[in-house]
Order: C-alpha cells, then sequence, then structure tokens
C-alpha cells in the first residue's frame, strides 16, 4: 500500500486566534494543492456540562427537547468566522475556500470530517505545560480521533 501526502491544509479555525494561526500556517502552504478553511459548531456546553455532572457523581440530566433555533446562531457564527479566515488567507496570497461542519460539538465536527487527504492546522489552545492536559479538550478530541495527520501548533 503506497502511502502518499495529505492533499488539502484545512486550517481550524475558532474565531480567537485566527491572524496568527494563518501566520504560523503560511510556511505550509506550498507542500499542499490546496488549502480551507474549516470550522466545527456544536453544543460543546452540553457536553462540558454532562462531564461535571458526572464526575462529580450526580446522575446526568435529561437530554433537552431538540432545538433547532440553538443551531442557527452557532452556524452562523461559523460561517462567519470562516470567512474571515478565507479574507486572512487571501490577504496572504493564498487562494481558500471554507467548509462548515456541525455536530455534537466543535471537536466531534471537525474529527468526524477528516480524512487522510486532509491535513488538520490547529492551536493547542492557551493552557501552559506539556502533557495531554496542555492543550484544550477540542484540540484534544481532535489529535484522538482525526482521520487523517493533525498539525497542532502553540501560539
Amino acid at each position: 500500500m503506497a502511502i502518499h501526502p495529505p492533499l488539502v491544509l484545512a486550517l481550524c479555525l475558532d474565531g480567537v486566534d485566527d491572524e496568527a494561526l494563518v501566520r504560523a500556517a503560511k510556511p505550509w502552504f506550498a507542500r499542499f494543492e490546496r488549502i480551507e478553511v474549516w470550522c466545527g459548531y456544536g453544543d460543546a456546553a452540553a457536553r462540558e456540562l454532562a462531564h461535571l455532572r458526572e464526575r462529580h457523581g450526580r446522575p446526568p440530566a435529561p437530554p433537552p427537547p431538540p432545538h433547532r433555533e440553538r443551531d442557527d446562531p452557532d452556524r452562523e457564527a461559523a460561517e462567519a468566522i470562516a470567512q474571515k479566515g478565507v479574507a486572512l488567507l487571501r490577504s496572504e496570497g493564498s487562494e481558500a475556500t471554507s467548509r462548515i461542519f456541525g455536530g455534537a460539538d466543535p471537536g466531534h465536527a471537525l474529527a468526524e470530517a477528516s480524512t487522510p487527504d486532509v491535513a488538520l492546522f490547529l492551536s493547542s489552545g492557551h493552557r501552559g505545560g506539556i502533557g495531554p492536559k496542555s492543550i484544550g479538550h477540542v484540540a484534544r478530541f481532535i489529535v484522538d480521533h482525526a482521520g487523517g495527520p493533525v498539525i497542532l501548533v502553540k501560539l
């Protein structure tokens, strides 16, 4: 089986460190056929609350009824972040497209969408130190579950 390098570099933006992440990714651009801006959205707060309840020995709260109204603002925010990322890449001289992924939370959405042909480029968050707890929970989930290579940078 031949191993081939990924064809797409997907910058996973979160709306916080977008400019710094684009600058950090710029040296990698020439290695890929295509550059894409990826943004995931979902209800991370509900997952975190369930984790905290479980950790403290409380039974999980009953799931809330499906709420379509919540999806639209999350999706709109993700689209705005992705469009800002595309504009940043174009200002750096690189053509890019954007893709939005919804799921249980942003980490799950991005990890499920990844394939061996896509290298995910993401920030590790703002935690200090070294080791598994030195990166944020979304980045940790992506590193552990992505379907392709992950390039993780500390900004």
